[in-house]
């Protein structure tokens, strides 16, 4: 007859399988609200303006910047390129009509290009010919937004116009969002990456 140890109790609890089980259950990923969404944006911001999107080649830039840059650029290659791609634009730092960055803010080359590829494209418009476009009918819907709605049937154009826009900006928000998430999951808890200007070169 077997030993205790070579018996299996089918009906009883197995604690190894419940600790098995346990480690490899995801772990609860946190609510947006206690993210933070100031440290990652610094380091986004730093790589994308000050690096230029780019790891420097040692030499160009001081050893603690290539060092820094490195490791967000390591990080941001573990995310999907429609994340990525969303931060290209958060941070292309383009130029845009005043009204359509009082509309939008940072997020306005997001909702551009939200906004160009929505729009039906003829068989030979250029993606640049398409963005113009879109900004040409933003423009529109921001002026058409800024008039009273009355209770006309104008009225319910600059209703329906307004929340064409309001749509759009939460869309590229959600957009960043998730975006930002899924580059907290990949680089987690560590240290903010970007180096102090205290410190020297």
């Amino acid at each position: 007859m077997g030993s205790p140890e070579n018996t299996f109790d089918l009906d009883g609890v197995d604690d190894s399988a419940l600790a098995v089980e346990n480690e490899l259950r995801p772990a609860t990923r946190p609510f947006a609200s206690e993210l933070p969404f100031a440290l990652l944006r610094r380091e986004l911001r730093w790589f994308y303006v000050r690096m230029r999107g780019r790891v420097p080649v040692v030499g160009e830039a001081p050893a603690r910047e290539v060092v820094a840059a490195s490791r967000i650029a390591g990080w941001l290659s573990d995310l999907q390129p429609s994340h990525r791609g969303a931060f290209v634009l958060r941070y292309d730092g383009r130029r845009w009509p005043v009204r359509l960055l009082r509309q939008f803010g940072g997020l306005t080359s997001v909702v551009v290009r939200f906004a160009t590829m929505r729009r039906f494209r003829g068989p030979t418009e250029t993606l640049a010919e398409a963005e113009q476009a879109a900004v040409a009918a933003l423009l529109a819907h921001v002026a058409a937004a800024a008039r009273p709605a009355g209770l006309t049937r104008g009225g319910a154009v600059v209703i329906d116009r307004t929340r064409k826009l309001r749509l759009l900006r939460r869309a590229a928000l959600r957009h960043v969002r998730e975006a930002e998430r899924a580059y907290f999951d990949v680089r987690g808890g560590a240290p903010c990456a970007v180096p102090s200007t205290r410190e020297g070169a």
